[in-house]
């Protein structure tokens, strides 16, 4: 049971360590876009 929970524990570690790399991603595309927009709006 205790090999179980290890598992889980690592599973979940990996999950939420993949969630916060893609939201890093993404506010960094979401932030050159509006750079973008402003460029294009001058």
């Amino acid at each position: 049971m205790n090999q179980g929970l290890t598992y889980l524990f690592l599973a979940y570690t990996v999950i939420w360590i993949a969630i916060f790399f893609y939201l890093l991603s993404l506010s960094r595309k979401i932030s050159t876009l509006r750079k973008e927009i402003d460029s294009l709006k001058k």
